[in-house]
């Protein structure tokens, strides 16, 4: 199955009926990610292939700035290796991919409103952090997509520094390999390890109709009018 195939069944199935699938080869809770990591907003929906960040925590001490100046300075050069990562994200690299970061939980600010709509032009298709979003009013006023595990006003200047890409990660309890299919609903977080994705595909998909065929029984019983979410099981 080609990449592009494998995505649009991926975003055809919901979580529920992945995760059914993945229960079903044995791989309970192998995917998912602690519940804390959340949406920024109700109705985030998206999946792409992992593009793995790792972020460490800083040893160094940030330096007292004498001037707004120099700050500008301090900020631009710390950012330059916190953020190396973006060399990944240009040129069309971004289209399809989720960026996995891997902060450990830690509270310093890695995405907010500016990068965000940066790497949404991109093509990148979500963002999935073990760490924090900040400035998430105007995140959610330009229709980003951000899932994290903590919310702050923090820079990741004086913080973070930059551990490594396209490397094997940790985020919220689950391994992650660059190319996974990254999942992100208002239930959650699922990662589908790419060997198994073919397999998983075929059993969601059953498990989905399956669903749809007694939810348009319900219904019809409940004089509700049909909607997207029950596919072609209306019409039988």
């Amino acid at each position: 199955m080609d990449e592009k195939t494998m995505l649009e069944k991926v975003r055809a199935l919901r979580l529920a009926d992945l995760g059914d699938a993945m229960d079903a080869l044995g791989l309970v809770n192998k995917g998912s990610m602690d519940p804390s990591m959340r949406p920024i907003r109700a109705g985030l929906r998206f999946a792409g292939f992992a593009y793995t960040v790792k972020l460490v925590q800083s040893q160094d001490v940030a330096k007292k700035c004498s001037s707004v100046a120099e700050y500008i300075k301090e900020l631009d050069d710390w950012c330059s290796d916190t953020y190396s990562f973006m060399s990944g994200l240009v040129d069309g690299q971004a289209k399809d991919k989720v960026i996995v970061i891997d902060m450990d939980g830690y509270p310093g600010g890695i995405w907010g409103s500016e990068i965000a709509m940066n790497t949404k032009k991109e093509g990148l298709v979500g963002a999935v952090i073990d760490g924090a979003c900040r400035d998430s009013y105007e995140c959610n006023l330009e229709q980003v997509n951000v899932f994290c595990t903590k919310r702050t006003f923090n820079h990741v200047y004086g913080r973070v520094r930059g551990g490594g890409v396209n490397v094997p990660v940790s985020c919220a309890g689950v391994l992650v390999n660059p190319g996974d299919i990254v999942c992100a609903d208002d239930d959650g977080v699922l990662v589908l390890p790419r060997q198994h994705v073919e397999e998983i595909i075929e059993i969601a998909d059953a498990v989905l109709k399956a669903d749809q065929i007694k939810r348009a029984r319900h219904y019809k019983d409940l004089g509700y009018e049909p909607d997207e979410t029950l596919g072609d099981a209306w019409k039988n």
